[in-house]
């Protein structure tokens, strides 16, 4: 595929990646209006974001079963087509289900991008140059999380839904439409089945979850991702109420604040894709180093962050922590791609993010609200406790990260070797 042909793709991409992470985070600015308006509690609040994430999660795994089988670009369309109608189908009304339904939707929507982007991404610009260009869809995070957040307090709650909707269903109709080249190895349907059913792709999805798991370094991998997510998700849901709460800052001095992070995390993305990308040069697990170091360097960041008084101290940390916990998101999905065996790279992903966003993600706002709650006795409790709670899983991330570098190699070879 051309060059200009293949940077149009990935633009495309990284901008619906960028909607998607808006209509994941634009109930995170809206909390007191949430309050107000559904009478529901910090636990529920954060149980929003885990009715969110569950389906989000479990989806990736059908997504990407799909997208080693059907036509790439219509199964992500068709999500982002999804989560569109059902966030503005919820955010009408002013009954908390229907607004946690609509949440559940929003998510299994959206989890059509990450799997099947990575993989289509990692076959555009397989090579050295890998993380690099992962780095630039990867982008759409942070600046998905600025528009949701910047959204959120522009517009508040309905409006910023149904704002970010219009744009999803846009996009969808792009997507169908890019030239995204099929995988280099096309999978049966149905494992040559002459229809599709629910039975077989069950059978599949076990039978590819199987080769999968039987990769040592993936295991590794798997679990080092769960750990980040758990830190990243309960700091991306809780974080500027920390600040509001904790360190008494207004709504404004904590959005500034969140914005000069959310810098440092688009930053993190970039750097750490390109140092991941230049150790994998000199060593087989440079990418892996490249996650292990970001995540070290991430600890005593947070803990700075947790303990500055507003100020000069209090940004920089904040700056720093989003800086070097966001080095890992592009080096991951490379490695995720390296290590999958041809025709199992969109099923690579969809099981990696599939743990990440269950065991991590899903759980960790809810947990942080009932952390607070429980050490608390203040009115609104006091978050600081639970955010010292977030830093183990990075010792952990790390730890486990290192582990699989002593694998890494023996494991990408047979990938590479292996065929169906």
């Amino acid at each position: 595929m051309s060059r200009p042909r293949s940077w149009q793709i990935l633009a495309v991409l990284a901008l619906t990646n960028l909607v998607s992470y808006a209509a994941r985070n634009a109930l995170f600015a809206v909390v007191p209006e949430l309050h107000a308006r559904y009478g529901v509690d910090d636990g529920e609040i954060g149980l929003l974001q885990t009715i969110f994430m569950l389906p989000h999660a479990a989806a990736t795994l059908g997504f990407g079963w799909a997208g080693d089988r059907f036509d790439r670009r219509r199964v992500i369309a068709a999500g982002m087509l999804l989560a569109s109608v059902a966030g503005v189908a919820g955010a009408i009304g002013d009954d908390y289900l229907g607004l946690a339904a609509s949440r559940a939707l929003v998510g299994l929507g959206t989890a059509a991008v990450v799997p099947i982007a990575n993989s289509i991404i990692g076959q555009l610009y397989e090579g050295p140059r890998k993380a690099s260009r992962l780095s630039i869809f990867n982008l759409g995070l942070f600046l998905g999380g600025v528009a949701g957040f910047g959204a959120g307090i522009g517009l508040g709650f309905p409006a910023v839904v149904v704002a970010i909707a219009i744009p999803g269903v846009v996009l969808a109709a792009v997507l169908a439409a890019v030239p995204v080249p099929p995988p280099e190895l096309q999978r049966a349907a149905a494992s040559g089945a002459r229809h599709v059913t629910l039975w077989a792709v069950a059978r599949t999805f076990v039978a590819d979850a199987r080769v999968l798991l039987r990769i040592p370094t993936l295991r590794w991998v798997v679990a080092s991702a769960i750990a980040m997510a758990f830190a990243a998700g309960g700091y991306n849901a809780w974080l500027k109420e920390f600040l509001v709460r904790d360190k008494h800052m207004s709504e404004a001095a904590a959005g500034g604040l969140l914005g000069m992070a959310l810098f440092g995390g688009l930053a993190g993305i970039l750097v750490g894709a390109r140092v991941a990308d230049r150790l994998a040069r000199r060593a087989a697990a440079g990418r892996l180093w490249t996650i292990v170091f970001g995540m070290s360097a991430t600890v005593p960041c947070v803990a700075a962050a947790i303990e500055a008084a507003p100020g000069l101290g209090l940004n920089a940390a904040g700056v720093a922590t989003l800086f070097f916990i966001s080095w890992y998101h592009a080096p991951i999905a490379a490695t995720v791609d390296d290590l999958a065996p041809p025709g199992f790279t969109a099923a690579a992903q969809g099981l990696v993010i599939f743990a990440m966003h269950m065991l991590g993600t899903a759980p960790s706002s809810w947990v942080v609200g009932e952390i607070a709650e429980a050490s608390s006795s203040t009115s609104p409790p006091s978050l600081h406790t639970a955010m010292w709670a977030l830093a183990v899983p990075l010792v952990v991330a790390a730890l486990c990260m290192a582990i699989a570098t002593r694998t890494f190699e023996r494991d990408r070879g047979k990938a590479a070797g292996r065929s169906l």
